[in-house]
């Protein structure tokens, strides 16, 4: 994993915890990075390094003996759809998407909560302080980052929050109401991403981590042509 250069950075420490994808008792080490300058300063810098964003602080994987949580991306001109990524945007055709500044809400915890506890029973928390001070890290520390909610006539169905850097888009969370599973809502929301990647002329559109031992997280490896993050390098990688 390649080095910061010291002077980019106010503090880096690492913390070991379980795992959070790969349930095999397996422990991870995350890497928590204050920038010296705040994360507003030189982003992109640090997204090419395979970092994440955590309200306003920036984290990345550095597990000792385990290289199954990869960063990847792809260039957004080089994107092509697939025909069942395609066959997505027409299934959803009658959702309307808004982009505005991030906010913490009502409705939003609600429906992050409605979330959870469907599709991420080992995420279920006490009450709905817990929700709202994760939502809060996850909306907000960062002045790039961008709000896409999706609605289905009224009805608010899912919450994207994407992270703009120099050259770059970055997914940072998507949450929804899981009675739309059948409208494949995390497709979807990546490729509106891309769309709005492509419109603001970003280079590369970042989808987080690609995790192939878990459905929930190695899907991101269909949108292609992408790279991944591996040893320190951004490299081609092929999906057969």
């Amino acid at each position: 994993m390649k080095n910061f250069d010291m002077q980019d950075l106010r503090l880096s420490f690492i913390e070991d915890l379980p795992c959070p994808y790969i349930s095999d008792s397996r422990t991870a080490s995350l890497e928590f990075i204050l920038p010296a300058e705040g994360v507003d300063s030189d982003f992109h810098k640090f997204l090419a390094t395979g970092c994440r964003r955590l309200g306003g602080v920036l984290y990345r994987n550095v597990c000792r003996g385990c290289s199954s949580c990869r960063p990847i991306r792809l260039e957004t001109d080089k994107f092509r759809a697939s025909k069942s990524q395609l066959r997505t945007l027409r299934e959803n055709r009658d959702l309307k998407v808004e982009c505005r500044p991030p906010s913490v809400t009502a409705e939003k915890i609600a429906l992050y909560e409605r979330y959870i506890f469907s599709k991420h029973s080992e995420g279920k928390g006490d009450g709905n302080e817990d929700y709202q001070m994760t939502l809060a890290s996850l909306h907000l520390g960062y002045a790039g980052s961008i709000e896409m909610d999706y609605f289905l006539g009224d009805r608010l169905i899912g919450v994207g929050i994407v992270d703009t850097g120099e050259d770059a888009l970055s997914s940072a969370y998507f949450y929804y109401d899981t009675d739309y599973l059948s409208r494949r809502p995390g497709v979807f929301s990546i490729l509106r991403e891309i769309s709005l990647a492509c419109s603001m002329k970003k280079k590369y559109y970042y989808l987080g981590f690609c995790v192939e031992e878990t459905p929930k997280m190695s899907y991101k490896k269909f949108f292609r042509p992408n790279q991944v993050y591996d040893d320190g390098k951004w490299k081609d990688f092929m999906v057969l």
